[in-house]
């Protein structure tokens, strides 16, 4: 990672609520639920590598990636990343 580069923060919303074993997959990020029973994994990943990493185990274990957001700027502003 560059020194001039900061972690980003990310919430990723996943379809369904994930069990035990494949939380473990995301050790790095925060699991909560939402309102509509969906998994939420939230926190700070230091690159893009990191992202794509989580990404991947996502795919890996067949979940459903609803959307992304990022907080980035001055502003701390989410940005919304869809899978249309």
């Amino acid at each position: 990672m560059n020194a001039n580069q900061r972690p980003i923060f990310y919430k990723i919303r996943l379809r369904d609520k994930l069990d035990l074993e494949q939380a473990a997959w995301f050790p790095e990020l925060v699991h909560t639920e939402d309102n509509d029973g969906n998994t939420l994994l939230v926190g700070e990943l230091p690159d893009q590598a990191a992202v794509m990493g989580v990404l991947f185990r996502a795919h890996n274990l067949n979940l459903t990636i609803l959307c992304m957001k990022i907080k980035t700027g001055k502003t701390g502003e989410l940005k919304n990343v869809q899978n249309d």
